[in-house]
């Protein structure tokens, strides 16, 4: 799957459903901060850091389940 594809899809996506694909965006990108955040703080247990890291594939997720994406066998290619 190239860039284009995945920016495609977020286009028509959005295009349909802009304040989801907005409120998505925002979840994976506090997602992002606070999994980077748990990796770097000292005082952080394994399970905090599995926990940012477990929120963060289910922002992922979930803004894939929004985007329109080629797939091969379920798996976006």
């Amino acid at each position: 799957m190239t860039a284009e594809t995945v920016l495609d899809a977020l286009a028509e996506a959005f295009a349909d459903e802009p304040a989801a694909v907005v409120h998505l965006l925002l979840d994976l990108a506090a997602a992002r901060a606070h999994a980077d955040r748990m990796r770097r703080y000292p005082a952080a247990t394994d399970y905090w850091r599995e926990s940012a890291a477990a929120g963060l594939d289910r922002a992922r997720e979930d803004l894939l389940d929004v985007l329109d994406l080629p797939s091969t066998n379920g798996v976006p290619a």
